[in-house]
């Protein structure tokens, strides 16, 4: 399986609005990146959970957007602004959390560049049976993080 661009308007609606999440913890990150995640039930369309890293040490955005969704994940589309981390630093790895909630569709917005993750995060979504996204809002997704893309490229 392979990642996808194939992402819509409801899609981009979506990742702007992790996007402005991501935007509340703007200069509070550092070394991390900032990144918001918003968990949308694909029938209803309901935003069932959000999150955004608050700063670094404490969990990501995915974390507490899959706390917020509960089970209301199960089945649910993740939009991620930054591709989910693979690695067990300070925190266990999003892209495991995402598939053991059920999850299962993920629209990120830009690959990871750190190399600790680059594209790790989208192969364990896809080698789990997760539909991936990449690319959606990507111009937007790389300028609120521009600083952590200079430092890790």
């Amino acid at each position: 399986a392979e990642a996808s661009s194939d992402f819509t308007e409801v899609d981009k609606a979506h990742m702007r609005h992790a996007l402005e999440l991501a935007a509340t913890a703007t200069g509070r990150t550092f070394p991390n990146p900032v990144v918001g995640c918003v968990i949308v039930d694909p029938i209803s369309g309901a935003v069932v959970g959000e999150g955004f890293h608050p700063k670094a040490g404490e969990p990501h955005a995915e974390v507490f957007a899959l706390r917020a969704a509960g089970h209301l994940a199960r089945g649910a589309t993740a939009y991620v602004s930054l591709e989910p981390c693979d690695h067990f630093g300070r925190t266990p790895p999003c892209s495991r959390a995402l598939v053991d909630a059920g999850v299962i569709r993920v629209v990120v917005g830009f690959v990871d560049p750190d190399p600790r993750v680059s594209g790790g995060g989208i192969k364990t979504l896809l080698a789990a049976g997760v539909e991936v996204v990449v690319g959606c809002e990507e111009a937007a997704c790389r300028e609120i993080n521009a600083d952590f893309i200079a430092r890790n490229t």
